[in-house]
């Protein structure tokens, strides 16, 4: 395993039965570093291949994810705040959202829905060569939908 990969797996907190969405875009690396981490815990990758909303609705299901990694291109996305919607409602409460987005895009935007969607402790950490990473964690938000 490459020492970013490495690095990408510490990010996790492995738990039992640990349940994490890959929205990918041909970042195998990615999705293999995933399954090899949950396995052990008898955990869970959902990969979906797919950025299409009408999908993402149907295959995501509400509350399940401790985990959501993005290295689809978030910022390519027509309807970002339906997406970022649909993705915020597959986490659970305290849940982590990914983003792995190309180094020479803007990153302003994804902070600024990270916060409208309560996501807190956001940071971006430099792991990756050609991508940056942006990480958030779900608050809880009782009594909200």
């Amino acid at each position: 395993m490459s020492k970013e990969l490495e690095q990408f797996s510490q990010l996790f907190g492995m738990t039992p039965s640990i349940s994490i969405l890959d929205i990918n875009n041909s970042c195998e690396d990615i999705t293999k570093t995933l399954n090899r981490l949950v396995e052990p815990e008898d955990g869970k990758v959902t990969t979906l291949y797919t950025t299409n909303l009408n999908e993402l609705r149907v295959k995501v299901k509400r509350s399940n994810y401790d985990y959501a990694v993005l290295s689809a291109s978030f910022l390519n996305q027509e309807e970002k705040n339906l997406f970022m919607k649909i993705v915020s409602l597959g986490l659970r409460d305290s849940g982590y959202i990914i983003f792995l987005e190309e180094k020479d895009k803007q990153i302003d935007e994804i902070y600024t829905l990270l916060e409208e969607y309560d996501f807190g402790a956001i940071s971006s950490i430099d792991i990756f060569e050609n991508y940056q990473l942006i990480m958030g964690k779900k608050l809880h938000m009782w009594g909200m939908d």
